[in-house]
């Protein structure tokens, strides 16, 4: 009995000491579970890196479309998020003049060929055309592979349409945008002149589930149930597309908003402190985006 234990412990050594053989059924789902576990890190890093290009169109002038563009954008780079931001490429850029692009340029170093201002700790990207930029040039531009160069920089591409969106570009970038913000103010009479004058764009329909509406300069007077389901049925009559405003920026002390156009900055470049009105926007779309 001591000799056959003794023999199956030296039997039993020798084999650990073997290195273990797999069968080609084993070697292959070996195999197809390393690679189950390299695309499962590949997706993580997908989900983390999540683009989205955001239109942002005022119903019609000095709604503030630019307004909430340009300062969501500042604030989203101030929190390190890389965003671009830009305009119909077609128009002459608002930006340009705003930001008072020459003097700007003039302070650093630009070198990139194009019209490039960047701000934020090089986190906002401004994509700006100057006015000498040959608009039959940018009329022939592909609206599609425009976004899709833009969209390779940063994670967030914020395109300030600005009131053309009854331009034959601004619906394509309607139809390529992830969400549409639709930008009204309090003046409560021109939003419905516009609605009982204006024919319902296509767009309105097409891409409702994007549309995402931003009440701006609002109050809390303007705030209350009664006068909101007014404003939504008078947003209504284009099409039952809206379902509620979905964001209320209040309005901005007037003295600093005309001190930072004056000095040629954004709203809260020169008062950061003002940025607790835009957190509707901000932390709405923090969660999704980053």
């Amino acid at each position: 009995m001591f000799h056959q234990v003794s023999r199956f412990v030296s039997r039993f050594r020798d084999l650990e000491q073997q290195e273990f053989a797999h069968t080609s059924e084993e070697e292959r789902q070996w195999r197809l579970l390393k690679e189950k576990l390299a695309a499962t890190h590949t997706v993580e890093q997908q989900e983390a890196t999540i683009r989205k290009c955001i239109a942002v169109t005022s119903l019609y002038p000095q709604a503030g479309a630019s307004f909430v563009a340009g300062n969501i954008a500042y604030a989203w780079a101030g929190q390190g998020i890389p965003v671009t931001l830009c305009e119909m490429p077609t128009q002459t850029s608002y930006f340009y003049f705003a930001l008072d692009y020459e003097r700007r340029v003039r302070s650093f170093k630009n070198l990139s060929p194009t019209s490039l201002l960047l701000m934020q700790n090089n986190q906002l990207r401004i994509q700006i055309d100057t006015p000498f930029h040959s608009q039959q040039e940018s009329s022939r531009m592909d609206i599609a592979n425009w976004i899709l160069r833009l969209s390779k920089d940063s994670s967030i591409v914020l395109i300030d349409v600005s009131s053309y969106w009854n331009h034959s570009e601004a619906r394509q970038i309607f139809e390529l945008a992830d969400e549409v913000w639709v930008v009204f103010d309090t003046d409560i009479a021109r939003l419905t002149r516009l609605f009982l004058v204006e024919p319902t764009p296509g767009w309105w329909v097409a891409e409702k589930s994007k549309l995402r509406f931003i009440a701006n300069k609002w109050n809390t007077h303007l705030s209350r149930s009664s006068v909101m389901k007014k404003v939504e049925g008078t947003l209504s009559l284009w099409g039952p597309s809206v379902s509620q405003i979905n964001y209320q920026i209040a309005r901005v002390d007037e003295e600093k908003v005309a001190m930072a156009h004056v000095k040629a900055n954004f709203l809260l470049e020169l008062f950061p402190e003002e940025e607790s009105q835009f957190q509707s926007l901000i932390y709405a779309h923090k969660g999704r985006v980053l």
